[in-house]
């Protein structure tokens, strides 16, 4: 699937609730999801500076589409990385660059 089409997808999916505490459980929920990296890639050079909660992301080439993992110790935060990594997992470098 496309980036822009994943993207309507979750715009679509998060339309459906009523007010933000439903939006709010729904983030907290994708986060349950999230593929978690493996413990050997939460070092330093994985972690995103400047979140306030920590957030470790991996990424591999796999035939030419960059893979993500990731992980965090907030649980909303896990949610938000639920999306990106939905979004931009198994797309080409280029697709990603390009992506609004």
């Amino acid at each position: 699937m496309i980036i822009k089409d994943i993207q309507n997808e979750i715009i679509e999916e998060f339309a459906m609730f009523e007010d933000w505490e439903e939006r709010y459980q729904y983030m907290i929920d994708l986060g349950k999801t999230l593929p978690l990296i493996d413990d050997q890639y939460k070092t330093e050079d994985n972690i995103i500076k400047g979140c306030q909660s920590k957030v470790w992301v991996h990424a591999e080439m796999k035939a030419g589409k960059v893979n993500f993992t990731a992980d965090s110790d907030a649980i909303i935060t896990k949610g938000i990385i639920a999306i990106l990594i939905r979004v931009f997992s198994n797309q080409s470098p280029k697709d990603i660059i390009e992506a609004n």
